[in-house]
């Protein structure tokens, strides 16, 4: 990448340099080619043609219109030698004097990239790329990123993106004084709720996973702000929980679920939302699943991959997943959202009529499977166990 840029920033500084000099050299060319002749001819026929004017709309007859002209070419004659004398040049003459702008041209040769590398030093974006650049191979440059990010933090002191990714990197790195100090100077730059919630993180953590007065502060603020942010509504439910509130802390977690589309999160969100369900003693919806192989698969190997899930009625995308083997088989599983898909916001307790799948697929290609088994249309609040039988598919 950083190859990339200096190719291309040679290809722009010579380019700029071709648009300053060019026009330098045509110019003189132009003002310096451009004989006394050419211009004495450019007058002649200018009067030429005033002369025809006149004579069409009869101003002057036709035997003064002939005097006329012949004066003008008798002028014209007259004025091309006096012209080359003062010009220092021969009536065919096609050069020029083209010193002062060859001089130029050399200054701005010399110059366009003298002054534009230490400019773009001083302004550009040359270190943003090699951020860019070791975020792109993270586990290659896991000893430079952080040298770099402090570089970039060093040139741009109240730059949010670095601050951000470098209160990031210590709080990955346990440095949670460095973290803290990062995304307060972050929070102070933006006043966003991102800011106050990843303050308010990085505080709790530093405060052996307690709650104080300025991380309520700071989850309120972020709230207020957004009341969709994720963070902060995930340590809100944190909050509401130790507080034994586990209705409001369900509440918090369904609503950050709602929104949450990274999976590590997702699954935390899932994890503590049953775990509050189970403080209450509610139970959580699911459907219960009978797997087994018909005879002729008998044979497959006990290694084999068996996926087992639940979507939506016709649906596509499932929303909660079991994967087992062919040696376990047949066996009883249970789907419901502590097995839920990382993605997207559905999630199975909300879904009435589900279609129940289970497929093999001996070339990994799971959306064309070698083996499968289907029971559509099945209810959530039914209690019997759904049968599936693996076959053949087609």
């Amino acid at each position: 990448m950083i190859m990339n840029f200096w190719f291309s920033a040679a290809l722009l500084i010579l380019a700029a340099i071709a648009l300053a000099v060019a026009p330098l050299l045509v110019k003189r060319r132009k003002s310096s080619g451009v004989s006394a002749q050419e211009t004495n001819i450019e007058e002649f026929q200018e009067q030429l043609k005033e002369l025809e004017a006149q004579l069409e709309r009869g101003v002057v007859t036709s035997s003064v219109a002939a005097e006329m002209r012949a004066e003008l070419e008798k002028k014209l004659l007259d004025d091309v030698p006096e012209a080359e004398r003062k010009s220092g040049r021969s009536f065919d003459s096609r050069s020029f004097d083209s010193r002062p702008g060859i001089a130029m041209s050399v200054a701005l040769l010399l110059l366009i990239p003298l002054l534009a590398l230490p400019l773009y030093w001083k302004l550009g974006a040359q270190t943003e790329l090699q951020v860019a650049e070791a975020l792109a191979e993270p586990e290659l440059n896991a000893d430079s990123l952080l040298e770099t990010l402090e570089n970039w933090q060093q040139r741009k002191p109240d730059s949010p993106q670095a601050l951000y990714l470098l209160g990031g990197r210590y709080l990955a790195l346990g440095r949670m004084s460095d973290s803290e100090q990062a995304y307060r100077r972050f929070y102070q730059l933006t006043d966003s709720d991102q800011g106050a919630a990843q303050l308010a993180q990085v505080l709790y953590l530093k405060n052996s996973n307690q709650f104080d007065r300025e991380i309520g502060q700071l989850l309120h603020e972020a709230l207020t702000r957004n009341e969709f942010n994720t963070t902060a509504l995930g340590m809100q439910g944190i909050a509401a929980f130790e507080q034994k509130d586990y209705a409001g802390a369900m509440a918090l977690w369904d609503k950050a679920l709602s929104v949450e589309t990274d999976p590590v999160a997702r699954e935390s969100l899932l994890t503590g939302i049953n775990q509050a369900k189970k403080m209450l003693g509610e139970p959580m919806p699911g459907v219960r699943v009978m797997v087994s192989l018909s005879p002729e698969l008998q044979s497959l190997p006990g290694n084999t991959r068996v996926m087992v899930f639940a979507r939506a009625k016709e649906g596509r995308m499932p929303l909660a997943v079991k994967p087992v083997l062919v040696s376990e088989l047949p066996r009883e599983v249970v789907l419901d959202d502590s097995t839920a898909m990382m993605m997207g916001g559905n999630k199975l307790s909300e879904t009435a009529l589900l279609d129940v799948v289970a497929t093999i697929s001996l070339s990994g290609d799971v959306t064309n499977p070698d083996y499968k088994g289907e029971v559509k249309s099945v209810r959530l609040e039914s209690a019997e166990v759904v049968e599936l039988l693996i076959r053949p598919a087609g």
